[in-house]
């Protein structure tokens, strides 16, 4: 091999050596970053829709608290007027006819 019977061959060739060594630490670095990123990325789209998902559900469940509120509230209005017509009736004059 040239590098062998050359010094400089040589030396250029341990340089290069090197230098994709430190390439190759630089890319795995890198994608190891990328991989930690993208898992965060994920994580925190998890957590929206999630949250999403909560905030659709706890909606959902206040209508239909606050249907039943007003189911109940309709039907003791018509309790409270039948019980005011009730009243309105006792408490009307009764005419006596004395003829």
């Amino acid at each position: 091999m040239v590098a062998e019977r050359n010094p400089e061959v040589k030396n250029a060739v341990v340089r290069l050596e090197v230098l994709s060594g430190d390439e190759r630490a630089r890319y795995i670095a890198e994608m190891e970053l990328k991989a930690w990123r993208d898992m965060e990325s994920m994580k925190d789209y998890g957590i929206e829709l999630g949250e999403a998902a909560g905030e659709a559900k706890a909606n959902e469940k206040w209508q239909s608290v606050v249907a039943e509120k007003d189911i109940a509230l309709t039907e003791k209005d018509a309790e409270i007027a039948k019980l005011r017509a009730e009243l309105e009736a006792h408490n009307q004059p009764t005419t006596v006819n004395n003829e």
